[in-house]
């Protein structure tokens, strides 16, 4: 058998044969779009965090801003809102105030509404899509985390996301981060 043969078998063939059967390894979609994310409460301005966004250890009303997102592709049927403190390391990216979810139902817009902090009651439709991070720092477990920086400047930001979900994968169609202000 000549060389080229021998080498091609060895090589290529085994790596032709294991991508047949094997995990389905997704596709990176890039995002297609930008969204329009609005607060539905004018006391956010997207500056400073209001008394009513701020958590209940720094005497505020703990809860986080409802947030009325249009512009959704029409092949999303989830929004996912990470919730994150820019200022610190560790609650800085994927939700370290907190991760919210919620079926579109095929809607071109949608409300996410106000959630209390520290606690896994949620509003009928929302569920968390990952618990807050800042019970590193001595609070209260919960899906949400209300700004925490008790007048030091810290930026706390909601990275809003459109996405298309079957099971557990998940593409971004669209997404928008925006500024929830300082604190």
């Amino acid at each position: 058998m000549p060389r080229s043969i021998r080498v091609f078998l060895l090589l290529v063939l085994p790596a032709l044969l294991c991508s047949c059967g094997g995990p389905r390894v997704p596709r990176p979609v890039p995002v297609v779009g930008t969204l329009d994310v609005q607060f539905v409460d004018s006391a956010w301005d997207g500056l400073e965090v209001p008394f009513s966004g701020r958590c209940g250890d720094c005497g505020g009303g703990g809860r986080s801003p409802a947030l009325r997102i249009s512009g959704l592709p029409a092949q999303a049927n989830e929004i996912i809102v990470e919730f994150n403190d820019l200022r610190i390391r560790e609650l800085a990216t994927n939700g370290g105030h907190g991760t919210l979810a919620m079926f579109t139902g095929g809607r071109p817009e949608i409300t996410l509404p106000s959630v209390r902090e520290e606690t896994m009651k949620l509003p009928r439709g929302v569920r968390s899509a990952g618990k807050h991070r800042c019970v590193l720092f001595g609070h209260k477990d919960g899906a949400y985390k209300a700004p925490c920086g008790c007048g030091q400047g810290n930026e706390y930001v909601a990275r809003v996301m459109a996405v298309h979900r079957e099971g557990k994968d998940k593409q971004i169609l669209a997404e928008k981060t925006i500024a929830m202000g300082l604190f």
